[in-house]
């Protein structure tokens, strides 16, 4: 995105601001789902940034629905236009009325994570007269030779059914009066960067689900690889390649399709940080500068409040977007304006003299930005977010105000003065 279209938002909207290039995403997504030939189904995954004009662009641009966990996000895909019938609803603590919700809008399928919650889904499917399509998130064995940099499989996970009990599971299904049995859903983890990696992930899913269903002479409705497509933060980090792992995995699903237990099988994927990440930047503002025990540092006006996995969990690349570079630079500890050492966005990065009221600009800041963070702590404002698109600016989230802070709140009357 060009600097002046930053600058010119920072000046319409303040900062901080969340600035989404839609161009940028709907181009994504349409070369993720031409490298799929259509032979692979692609779910949106909407904890990734759910925003309602993301979801609702990722909706227009060409996925087949969205993956969901949790019932907020099941209105939000709802009012992004989504079919309901069109949703995957996944995650290991679905509360009863999550559970009641989704079978009463219709959600095509849930993914059950425990026996327990097969038999709440029969229960309240039961009560509310309904036929409920129920799916079996496998907690696939794993082991080091197909890493994930964060990992929701393998010995220990809170993810998922075992193997061993897959079987009992799809079973329990199969005899329950109003469920009905549609598909396999594994997930190794998030931010695999090696395309052959993720294949040979989604190989390892293919062989478990073969064995379920030679043992149970059962064909399987759908199997879903979940999600796991990475996108680099540092100089070091691959670039995954979506062309690469599109022709890798539709030659693989070609294969599996000549077993006649597959033949009518759905096959299926939940990309959620490749499609929206490289796509987002967090706009800040410098408000101070000094200097400690000669080490440079800069204040911005935003932090850890409003993007706290970017700041834990990565190293985005920052940069200033106001001036031009020099080819002086000098290393400068980057921190934003709350009360704790743990609101530091990068350490000794090299710019370019950094000044008071410069724009500093977070790159691949578009998934699990804001709504992935603390935005209550030291009661400080949300930022506005604003996607860009066919060369508009709209403001997609309005920024709060200091009042809101009170929004929900009350004080007991025994507390309050005459």
């Amino acid at each position: 995105m060009k600097s002046s279209t930053l600058i010119m938002i920072a000046h319409q909207h303040g900062t901080p601001v969340y600035i989404y290039d839609g161009g940028a995403i709907r181009s994504t997504v349409q070369t993720l789902t031409d490298a799929l030939q259509g032979e692979v189904e692609v779910y949106y995954s909407i904890k990734a940034n759910p925003a309602l004009a993301v979801c609702s662009l990722i909706r227009q641009s060409g996925v087949d629905g969205a993956e969901i966990a949790s019932s907020g996000e099941l209105e939000a895909a709802i009012a992004s236009g989504y079919d309901p019938y069109s949703l995957l609803f996944a995650g290991p603590g679905k509360t009863d009325e999550e559970l009641r919700l989704a079978i009463a809008a219709g959600v095509g399928q849930i993914n059950a994570e425990s026996i327990h919650e097969i038999r709440r889904i029969q229960s309240i499917a039961q009560e509310l007269s309904k036929k409920q399509r129920v799916g079996v998130r496998v907690n696939l064995d794993t082991d080091s030779s197909n890493p994930a940099r964060i990992s929701t499989s393998g010995a220990g996970q809170k993810f998922g059914i075992n193997e061993s009990q897959t079987i009992s599971a799809i079973r329990e299904i199969e005899e329950s009066s109003h469920l009905s049995f549609t598909g396999i859903h594994t997930m190794l983890g998030s931010q695999i960067l090696n395309t052959h990696t993720l294949v040979r992930n989604c190989k390892s899913t293919i062989s478990m689900v073969t064995r379920i269903a030679q043992e149970l002479r059962l064909p399987i409705p759908s199997i879903n690889f979940g999600g796991g497509l990475g996108v680099p933060h540092t100089e070091d980090d691959d670039q995954f390649d979506i062309s690469d792992f599109g022709r890798e995995l539709v030659q693989l699903v070609n294969e599996i399709k000549a077993n006649q237990l597959f033949r009518d099988c759905r096959f299926m994927i939940e990309p959620g940080r490749i499609l929206v990440s490289k796509h987002g930047i967090y706009l800040a503002k410098v408000i101070d500068v000094k200097e400690s025990d000669n080490s440079n540092i800069a204040i911005l006006d935003g932090g850890i409040n409003h993007a706290l996995l970017p700041i834990t969990a990565n190293q985005y690349q920052v940069e200033v977007i106001n001036r031009k570079p020099t080819e002086s630079t000098t290393p400068i500890t980057i921190g934003g304006p709350l009360c704790t050492s743990a609101d530091q966005w990068r350490s000794q990065v090299q710019l370019s003299d950094v000044q008071i009221g410069d724009l500093i600009a977070m790159q691949n800041a578009g998934a699990y930005g804001l709504t992935a963070s603390m935005t209550k702590f030291l009661s400080r404002e949300t930022p506005a977010e604003v996607l860009v698109l066919d060369g508009r600016v709209h403001l997609i989230r309005e920024p709060s105000k200091p009042a809101d802070v009170l929004r929900g709140q009350s004080v007991p009357s025994e507390l309050q003065e005459d």
